[in-house]
């Protein structure tokens, strides 16, 4: 029995606190994904928790029940752990989704964390998604876990006799996750497009003026998108000229091709200032080597680009010289695995086995 109901159950005003408490739980929820359409619907005039004494509410200093609606990654774990400390006793989780039991889609991501690591879960909903009735139902038999003090599942299965399976030859059993290894397709990232945009063309011709030779390619990709195929020690020269037209970065991504030991490393600078730019985006990018992965800063010309280098270094280990933050975990919590985006990576593989349900 957790303490939360053990207090209930205690004293000669058990009766009124556990009434009290059971047609007053009011969840704080916390959305991390999709789930909380489900909490939405099941809280809506359709199906109207509210009914059953259970109120959404926002300040968690206020509210006994934590409603956990989708994924909670590690950086989202410490989110949860606050979240619940500042609740007052008595006080409960239900947790739903495939995502919050054990991962969902994403069960072997360097970044999950299950809820019932961080919190005490008094009931888990399954599902993705989990249905609006199920909500309801977690909301019926918490209530009734306080009023008896035993929590029981709302859903039963039938026994099944495993002796003869399990006494079979191993090709009758389940298999390992399948394993393939593939080349890295080919990427391009400059792939031309024939597109009507006279504009466009007149800015291929203004580059290639205003760039004199340091880029290798300059081509336009679809309408507003130009890709600029540069050597890295070019970059920081084609920076410096293009800052005069386009004044931030919207973008900074790694593309990692291990089966070639590079990456490719681009810049998606567009323009807030000229009414004519604002809907063009020209891509910047240039190869360096995976085993030596150091690239130019570019913050100097364009500040919005710190916040992006940074998270790229965090994700695939591209150290931007120049950034003055560089080797500081920014974007990951801190017991996430070092540059979990790199295709290297060993992933966790999905065991199976036969399980038989006991009474």
């Amino acid at each position: 029995m957790s303490e939360n109901v053990e207090f209930l159950g205690s004293g000669i005003f058990a009766p009124f606190k556990k009434w009290g408490t059971k047609w007053s739980l009011w969840p704080v929820h916390l959305v991390t994904a999709c789930c909380g359409v489900e909490l939405a619907h099941a809280y809506a005039s359709g199906y109207d928790g509210e009914r059953l004494g259970s109120l959404n509410y926002g300040i968690a200093r206020q509210t006994n029940l934590i409603i956990v609606e989708g994924a909670i990654s590690r950086k989202m774990a410490r989110v949860l752990k606050i979240t619940y400390e500042q609740m007052p006793d008595p006080k409960f989780v239900v947790v739903m989704g495939a995502c919050g039991l054990k991962g969902g889609l994403f069960w072997n991501g360097y970044h999950m964390v299950r809820p019932s690591d961080v919190v005490p879960v008094d009931f888990f909903i399954p599902g993705c998604p989990p249905t609006p009735e199920s909500l309801l139902r977690s909301i019926r038999a918490l209530q009734e876990k306080i009023m008896s003090g035993k929590a029981e599942t709302t859903i039963s299965f039938d026994k099944v006799d495993l002796s003869e399976i399990e006494g079979r030859s191993s090709a009758a059993r389940p298999p390992t996750t399948p394993k393939f290894i593939a080349p890295t397709p080919s990427i391009k990232v400059d792939v031309p497009k024939d597109v009507d945009w006279e504009f466009g063309k007149k800015l291929v011709k203004e580059f290639e003026k205003d760039l004199n030779g340091l880029y290798n390619s300059i081509t336009i990709t679809a309408k507003n998108r130009i890709a600029i195929s540069a050597e890295k020690k070019n970059i920081m020269a084609i920076a410096n000229i293009l800052s005069k037209r386009f004044d931030h970065v919207k973008n900074v991504n790694v593309i990692d091709l291990p089966h070639e030991n590079s990456f490719i490393v681009e810049y998606q600078v567009s323009s807030y200032s000229d009414k004519k730019l604002m809907p063009v985006v020209v891509n910047i990018y240039a190869r360096i080597p995976r085993d030596n992965p150091r690239f130019p800063s570019l913050v100097t010309f364009w500040p919005s680009a710190d916040y992006l280098e940074r998270e790229m270094y965090d994700l695939f280990g591209v150290w931007f010289e120049g950034n003055p933050a560089m080797g500081e975990r920014f974007l990951l919590a801190p017991d996430t695995p070092d540059f979990p985006l790199r295709k290297d990576r060993k992933l966790k593989e999905e065991e199976y086995c036969f399980c038989e349900v006991r009474e």
